[in-house]
């Protein structure tokens, strides 16, 4: 009984002391999200077409079996009722522009891309994810200090009436301090909404229950090295290039058109038969075809057929340059952010480091009473406010850094 009451004790703490990890939901949501595994079906349906294209390579064979019963048969009395027959053939017709090699050889390169989508949507889910993550993060430390900012602006009201009845200061510097710690309640009211509607999307994109564990903190590396601007490896670059290579297999398919229509085929046929059963007579047949066809209106037709898959292959590398130009355009203006953030990062420390100083010589003076219990507090809430300026700036360069990571497809937080 006592270790029971022991393990009740033990219990709040261990719940406290649960909590989710970036790691953790993204890890569940790659393997559990409504998108990850509407890419996963694709990814196989796509495969799928690749093994389908693959088999339609091959020749096709034949077995045939099959059984004859003759009731009646007046002019020849004599024969048998059953009669029997089994055979194997096989025929294969190749052509200059042969629709199950070129099916073949697109659904290899839909095969590639599919698996590239595959591995981009799961880098783009999990930079989702870690947006989501930083977001409640970001605003659960706000609320941290502003619930630090409520206390000082309710020991300030208190000090002002303690004042006001002894005359030192009038009703108006009252109501000014109670109006403070209204509007701090009304801060913490609303930082409060926006978190558990912020927790509630974050859950909602990985697909799992909120127990309401904390999230844990991200630390900010501080030696980080930029990545180096190679739009050509981003994935949306490489899915646009997929698409071009499947535009030239296009254009040579089209350009094949322009010439007759060759085709060589070949027939082996097998068949043994009898009656009851016997299998005694044999026939073999080999056969070889060669087909030529042309029609009279093909270069009238083939030719704007051409011109149109030709202007879709110069707009898909025009595609293909405008995605790296802004590539490059969004690398210079995030690598811009990321400088000056990190400048305020040091800004901001030093001016943090600061107001921290500054809060001990209060103190000291307060103890000494030199200063008021008012100017003791304000030089506190010029701290706090230092605080949130300062880790707000910290959030913001954890998030320009993945958002270049994104941006260069490379691995979020080292790892998706």
């Amino acid at each position: 009984m006592k270790h029971f009451f022991t393990l009740l004790l033990l219990l709040p703490l261990a719940l406290l002391a649960r909590q989710y990890t970036l790691d953790e939901l993204v890890d569940h949501g790659l393997e559990n999200s409504y998108g990850m595994l509407k890419s996963e079906l694709s990814y196989e349906s796509s495969r799928s077409n690749l093994s389908s294209a693959t088999w339609n390579l091959l020749p096709e064979a034949n077995l045939n079996f099959g059984i004859t019963n003759d009731f009646y048969h007046p002019n020849t009395p004599t024969a048998a009722d059953l009669s029997s027959q089994a055979g194997f053939s096989i025929s294969k017709t190749i052509s200059l522009n042969d629709d199950a090699w070129f099916n073949y050889r697109y659904a290899k390169l839909d095969a590639a891309k599919a698996e590239l989508t595959r591995q981009a949507s799961a880098s783009a889910y999990a930079y989702s994810v870690f947006s989501a993550y930083l977001d409640v993060l970001s605003t659960q430390r706000q609320l941290s200090s502003l619930q630090k900012n409520l206390e000082i602006q309710n020991r300030v009201w208190e000090q002002a009436q303690v004042l006001n009845q002894l005359g030192k200061n009038t009703s108006f510097d009252v109501k000014e301090s109670e109006i403070a710690v209204m509007n701090a309640r009304i801060s913490i009211l609303q930082l409060e909404n926006s978190i558990a509607t912020k927790r509630a999307d974050l859950f909602s994109l990985v697909r799992m229950p909120d127990a309401g564990y904390e999230l844990a903190e991200l630390t900010l590396e501080k030696n980080y090295s930029l990545p180096q601007a190679s739009p050509e490896q981003s994935n949306q670059v490489k899915l646009l290039k997929a698409d071009l290579k499947r535009g030239e297999l296009g254009l040579t398919q089209s350009f094949l058109n322009y010439f007759p229509r060759v085709s060589l085929a070949y027939n082996f046929n097998r068949n043994v038969g009898g009656d009851n059963f016997d299998f005694d007579t044999y026939v073999t047949n080999h056969t070889l075809g060669l087909n030529f066809s042309y029609s009279l209106w093909n270069q009238f037709k083939q030719g704007q057929t051409n011109k149109r898959n030709d202007l879709a292959q110069r707009l898909a590398e025009l595609e293909v340059l405008q995605q790296i130009e802004d590539i490059e355009r969004q690398y210079a203006t995030l690598n811009q952010e990321l400088a000056y953030l990190t400048r305020l990062d040091e800004l901001y420390g030093e001016k943090l480091a600061q107001s921290e100083n500054q809060i001990r010589i209060a103190e000291e003076r307060f103890r000494l009473g030199l200063i008021e219990l008012l100017e003791l507090d304000k030089t506190r809430v010029e701290y706090i406010n230092s605080e949130i300026a300062y880790n707000t700036n910290r959030y913001q360069i954890l998030a320009r850094r993945e958002a270049i990571n994104n941006l260069l497809s490379q691995k979020i937080q080292g790892k998706w």
